[in-house]
């Protein structure tokens, strides 16, 4: 009897440490999008990009390489180091200036005058260095003109 409660002991035991693991970790894919674009008074542009973390890690990112496109129209490329940490779940933004070329400066200007929303799509690869990940991305949505912020789409 007392060498059944022994090996009942030992099975249960060896059945809790292995559930002692916690919950399980997954890296996901990152993704980026344009938060919010802002007209600057010399014409170059703020743009505010998110940065979400769908794992159940958290995410240190050490390079956005990207290209921004404005209805069609390529406006400008990333290629820096955001040094963001994101937790699990969760999202960051960060600003990037930049000067666009003419057309995507345009078709910002018609939108903004016209009241008109305005597509957009940004691509391009989000690395991070813990957890060590290289991820391609792809996000296509469009901007509105925010009421009461002279030059701002969101």
């Amino acid at each position: 009897m007392r060498r059944l409660h022994l090996v009942l002991f030992l099975a249960l035991a060896t059945l809790l440490a292995a559930c002692a693991g916690g919950p399980p970790k997954r890296v996901y894919p990152p993704q980026a999008s344009v938060q919010e674009l802002q007209v600057q008074a010399d014409g170059s542009w703020l743009v505010k990009l998110r940065i979400r973390n769908f794992s159940t890690v958290p995410m240190h990112f050490s390079r956005l390489e990207g290209t921004l496109s404005i209805d069609g129209q390529e406006a400008g490329r990333f290629d820096f180091n955001p040094g963001l940490a994101v937790g699990p779940g969760s999202a960051e933004i960060i600003e990037q200036r930049m000067a666009p070329p003419a057309a995507a400066r345009d078709a910002v200007a018609a939108a903004l005058a016209n009241r008109q929303p305005l597509r957009y799509q940004l691509g391009g690869r989000l690395a991070s260095s813990d957890p060590g990940t290289n991820d391609k991305f792809d996000y296509s949505s469009r901007l509105d003109p925010v009421p009461g912020l002279e030059g701002v789409l969101r």
